[in-house]
C-alpha cells in the first residue's frame, strides 16, 4: 500500500516535468501562494527541480537560514504535491512534504524533551497561521557528527532534523471544496507556518511589529 508520508526518507529530484503538465490553474495558484510569502532577511530561497515520482504535479524550494555573521545555521526543503483526481492515502488532492534541519548546542541536543519540543514548533506554527490540515505525520531526529583524520580539527556538530508531511485543507469553513483562491490562501498559510518552524529551529527571535520583511519572486 502506498504511504501518505512517502518522502520522509529523502526526496528524489529529477528534471522539471513536461510543459504540458503546467496547465493546472489550481496548482498554479497554490505555487503562487508559496511565492507570495515575504521572507525574513535571514532567509534565502532557491527553487529546486521538482520530484516527479511523488505526484503528477510538484513544486519544490529550499531555504537556507543564516545568522548575523552570515553562517548557515538551518536549512530545509518544502515540496508541494498535487493529484487532480485525489490520492486515497492523502485523503485529498494536495500534499506538503517537508524537511527542516538546524544546528544545536550539545546541551540542547541531549535534552530528552527535544523531539516533543521540536514537533510542537510545527504544530504551534500551523495553529498560529490557521493552516488547516489532515493526515499529519513525521519524525524528529537528533544528529551528532565528529570529524577524523584530515578533518579532525573540525569541531563536533549536533543538530535536529524534522521531517513532516500533511494534507492541506481548504481555509475557513469550506467543506473540502477547492477553488483557485482557496489554494493560494492555503499554501500561503502552510508555507508561512513552515518558515516559522525553521526560524524557531534556527533560534531566530520573533519578528516585532513594524519590521519589514522582504518580498520574494520564486
Amino acid at each position: 500500500m502506498a504511504d501518505a508520508h512517502r518522502g520522509h526518507r529523502g526526496i528524489r529530484t529529477a528534471q522539471p516535468q513536461p510543459e504540458e503538465a503546467a496547465a493546472q490553474p489550481l496548482f498554479d495558484r497554490a505555487v503562487a501562494g508559496i511565492a507570495g510569502v515575504p521572507l525574513r532577511p535571514e532567509f534565502e530561497v532557491e527553487a529546486l527541480p521538482p520530484p516527479r515520482r511523488l505526484a503528477s504535479f510538484s513544486h519544490a524550494v529550499s531555504v537556507a537560514v543564516t545568522d548575523a555573521d552570515g553562517d548557515e545555521v538551518a536549512s530545509g526543503r518544502f515540496v508541494a504535491l498535487y493529484e487532480p483526481e485525489g490520492h486515497a492515502e492523502w485523503r485529498g488532492v494536495f500534499r506538503c512534504v517537508t524537511l527542516a534541519q538546524a544546528d544545536l548546542e550539545a546541551e540542547i541536543a541531549e535534552d530528552p524533551l527535544l523531539p516533543d519540543v521540536a514537533w510542537s514548533w510545527l504544530t504551534e506554527a500551523m495553529e498560529k497561521h490557521d493552516a488547516r490540515h489532515a493526515v499529519l505525520g513525521g519524525t524528529v531526529s537528533r544528529c551528532a557528527s565528529m570529524s577524523f583524520g584530515e578533518l579532525a580539527e573540525r569541531p563536533a556538530n549536533t543538530s535536529v532534523e524534522l521531517r513532516a508531511s500533511w494534507t492541506p485543507a481548504p481555509p475557513g469553513s469550506a467543506e473540502g471544496e477547492w477553488t483557485e483562491e482557496l489554494a493560494q490562501a492555503a499554501f500561503d498559510a502552510h508555507f508561512r507556518a513552515w518558515l516559522d518552524l525553521l526560524a524557531t529551529a534556527a533560534g531566530l527571535p520573533p519578528l516585532v511589529a513594524g519590521v519589514t520583511v522582504l518580498p520574494t519572486s520564486r
